[in-house]
């Protein structure tokens, strides 16, 4: 790998020094009434600095999702070359939510509420890298006739998703009362019980040129996304066993 030049060193330290001072500010005042100033006053900055690494506050917001997303891309090979489906299952939620039970009960609220707030065009869940791993996951499972599949992994997957980020904002919400990977550890086996394959259930096995989402992909994700994207169809099962 390439060494990285000073002023490299130097810009990373910057930007991050504008990140940690907007996470201070979010959780002072939240992100609704945070001003750009209020950020690189806290940063010690000048705007047109914070300008030279974002576009506006959103843009900021939205490179803390990504970096959460990159995280998923370190364990993909390890959720969708699992041969038991309902473990990576656990094991994905279990992913999803250990950023949150390290951080600040206050930011992590913070940044939720603002996943609501953006648009489709900025944050778009289904095209997201953690959305594509999951419905590899789900679809290998169906042909091993370990996951139902009566229903098609995107639908699968929105449950899964609902169900991991309504935890998230639920431990949020009540100040961390409660310890978020122990919630999921025990919660999270009851509710894919549901998405275990059944002799009696319908075998409605889609075409595997459906199962991973290709539509409106964020700009902010295309290189990563066609990348991901490229790794889960090599991975996809193709023959039902």
């Amino acid at each position: 790998m390439e060494k990285m030049t000073s002023r490299q060193e130097q810009k990373i330290r910057t930007q991050q020094k504008i990140i940690e001072a907007a996470n201070t500010c979010f959780m002072r005042k939240g992100m609704a009434y945070t001003l750009i100033t209020d950020i690189c006053e806290e940063a010690g900055v000048s705007v047109g600095t914070f300008y030279h690494y974002f576009n506006n506050k959103n843009d900021l917001i939205i490179s803390q999702f990504k970096k959460f997303d990159m995280g998923f891309l370190d364990v993909a090979h390890q959720l969708i070359d699992n041969p038991n489906a309902l473990d990576s299952l656990i094991q994905f939620a279990h992913f999803f939510s250990r950023d949150a039970s390290i951080s600040d009960k206050t930011l992590t609220l913070e940044y939720l509420k603002a996943r609501v707030s953006l648009t489709v065009e900025q944050l778009f869940p289904r095209n997201r890298p953690y959305f594509i791993i999951l419905c590899t996951v789900i679809y290998n499972g169906q042909v091993r006739r370990q996951i139902r599949a009566d229903r098609t992994p995107q639908e699968l997957a929105d449950l899964v998703m609902a169900a991991t980020r309504g935890y998230n904002f639920d431990w949020a919400s009540m100040d961390g009362d409660y310890d978020l990977m122990t919630r999921m550890q025990q919660d999270m086996p009851i509710l894919f019980e549901g998405f275990r394959y059944h002799a009696e259930y319908p075998y409605q096995l889609c075409g595997i040129n459906e199962v991973i989402p290709i539509q409106n992909v964020p700009k902010l994700y295309e290189q990563e996304t066609a990348q991901l994207r490229e790794y889960c169809e090599s991975r996809l099962l193709s023959k039902v066993k």
